[in-house]
This record gives structure tokens, sequence and C-alpha cells, in this order.
């Protein structure tokens, strides 16, 4: 039963639901390979780094989204794309899971430059399930990995630890799996048929990810499929209707709706429009011939 302060949480911003079954058939790297003990889904890094990255255009910090997954194989794939397809934003890996991924022999050459340590404000927490028990994120992205025509999905058979990737979220949970593969498992299908009934019932079971613009939610739901759905349709995490304010240079706004950065201290400094500005020591009044964005200089 859930304690009291649950219901309390506030619903996840920018997300039609806090709790989604992101339903999909693409198939995990080197399916029918079983001889790779460490498993890695290439579709799924790639989808859950673009759904990290649309969360924190909501206006989260990094500290409150957490990527989880089953294989620290997956942990490695997650931090490559992420240094591939976001500026500035790193993948965070625990010691205890670096030091899993150091000793898996069929990690090649694992590439530590990818990931940071503890600290860094920028980065974006990306954990083994074994390796998270016991701690929380608000909103928790997981990546089950498993995706094959065989019905193999290795640790999900496993009640505890679909118990813990289960239970680590407070505001918001996605989850990221092949739902076909799970019903198939011989030996997980009575730990993942239950689950996979209460997300259809909820109808929590997606093939799309429902976006709503925060500033203009009477817009409806957008539904984002690929990596360019997220681009196009919430380019700046809002909609794609223009922002047109005003900022402080007296230049309108060029980009699309953003919930982020409302006041424009960040878009006034990128703001490229020619200057109106007349430089202070200039005694004839000559207007400055620069970017808005540039320092006058001398006329």
């Amino acid at each position: 039963e859930d304690d009291p302060r649950v219901s309390k949480y506030p619903a996840v911003k920018g997300v039609a639901s806090n709790m989604l079954f992101l339903d999909h058939s693409v198939y995990e790297d080197g399916a029918g390979n079983y001889e790779i003990t460490t498993k890695s889904n290439s579709y799924e890094a790639s989808l859950c780094v673009e759904i990290v990255r649309y969360l924190l255009l909501q206006g989260y910090r990094h500290s409150q989204v957490t990527i989880l997954t089953p294989y620290v194989g997956q942990i490695l794939t997650i931090s490559r794309e992420m240094k591939r397809r976001m500026k500035d934003v790193s993948a965070y890996v625990s010691d205890l899971d670096q030091e899993t991924l150091l000793r898996q022999e069929d990690v090649n050459d694992p590439d530590m430059s990818t990931v940071v340590q503890a600290g860094d404000e920028n980065s974006i927490r990306c954990a083994s399930i074994d390796n998270f028990q016991g701690e929380e994120s608000d909103i928790v992205v997981t990546s089950l990995v498993r995706s094959n025509a065989q019905g193999s999905i290795g640790f999900l058979k496993e009640e505890q630890r679909v118990n813990v990737l289960l239970s680590r979220a407070k505001h918001g949970m996605y989850l990221l799996g092949n739902s076909k593969t799970l019903r198939l498992s011989q030996k997980g299908k009575h730990v993942w048929n239950p689950l996979i009934e209460i997300f259809e019932n909820a109808g929590n079971i997606v093939e799309s990810f429902p976006t709503v613009c925060q500033l203009h939610p009477n817009d409806g739901i957008s539904y984002c499929t690929t990596l360019q759905d997220f681009r196009i349709q919430r380019p700046n995490g809002g909609c794609c209707r223009p922002c047109n304010a005003r900022l402080s240079c007296g230049h309108a706004c060029p980009l699309m709706c953003h919930p982020t950065d409302r006041s424009h201290i960040v878009t006034h400094k990128q703001c490229t429009q020619p200057c109106r500005r007349i430089p202070l020591k200039c005694p004839h009044n000559h207007p400055c011939k620069r970017r808005c964005n540039e320092e006058c200089g001398p006329c």
C-alpha cells in the first residue's frame, strides 16, 4: 500500500502519463548469439537518451532523472549514445558498475571516457538494477534490453530484480521493452504477464511516447515514435508555435515554444540580430554594427 505522501507527488511535466510501457519489436544487439553474457539494445539506448533529453527540456534537473537497465553492457551503449546525441551531458556510472564493466570478458575495450564520476551537475545517472538497490529517483527511464524471438529474457525472469526496477521511481516510470518477448519467456512469464496486464488495463502500454506542451496543454497530445519525432514535434521541449517573446534587447525570441528559460536570460545571450545599441564612447551616436550577442566595442 502506498504511503499517503505518494498521492501528493506532482505529475511529470510534458508527458501525458506518469507510468508507461513503451512497447517495440526491435531486436537486441546480437539477438540469437548465446555466447554473449552481457546484452545491449542500441534502439532502446537511443530512445532512452532522447526521452531524457526531452525531460531535461521540461526543466528537470539532471539529478532528478535516472536511466536503469539490467545489463552493464547496455550502460556502456547508453553512455556512448548520450555523448553522441547530447551536448554537455554525460552519463554518470557508479564505481560498482564501472568495476563490473571492466570484469566483463565480452565487453571489448570498454571506453570509460564516455562516463563521468559523481558530482558533475550535468551528468545523468545510468545504473544497473543490481547496483541501484536502496536508491530512488524522481523519474526513472528503464531499458529492459531483451528483445528476441525466443523469449529469452535472462535476468528479467527473476522476481527480485523486477521488483527493484519497478520500485525506484517516485514521480514517473517509463519502461522500454518488447512485451511479446517477455510474454514468451517460459521462466519469466509468471512475473511479466500480470505486470503487462496491469499496464494494459490502465491504457499504459503504448508504441509512441505521448508528449504535452506545458505552455499550451489544450493543444492536445503529440505522439513521438522516432528520434526525429522528438526533434521535429518538440524541438525545444514545447510545441512548434513561435515563442516571439520580447528579449531585453528588444528583439523577438527566435525559438519555438520552450518551457525552460522563460525569463530569456540564456536566449538573450544567443541573439544574433543586428545590434541596436549605440557604443557608450561614440561621440557621434553611431549605431553598433555588430551582432546583438557581441560586445559593442569601440566605434
